[in-house]
């Protein structure tokens, strides 16, 4: 079986570029919030959370905290899921 491979190459403007570096740091920082909050909800109960768990935190605080709502809130479920 031949396997073909394709190059694309992706040419952006300065705007489109920074929006999507933004988008990056925010889901970066999100990513690191995780754990943390993780951590604070295994000292008050003494369990760790769930997929879900995390799905509802990432998209709290993507409600609540004006930074995170750059992020899509697929984007910040896909984030939770990979921390899991």
């Amino acid at each position: 079986m031949r396997v073909r491979a394709y190059r694309y190459s992706a040419y952006t403007s300065k705007t489109v570029a920074g929006v999507l570096r933004t988008r990056l740091e925010v889901a970066c920082k999100l990513y690191n919030t995780l754990p943390h909050a993780e951590q604070e909800e295994y000292e008050r109960n003494k369990h760790s959370m769930s997929e879900a768990g995390l799905w509802r935190l990432a998209l709290d605080l993507g409600r609540r905290d004006p930074e995170f709502q750059a992020l899509h809130s697929q984007v910040a479920q896909q984030v939770a899921e990979r921390f899991y």
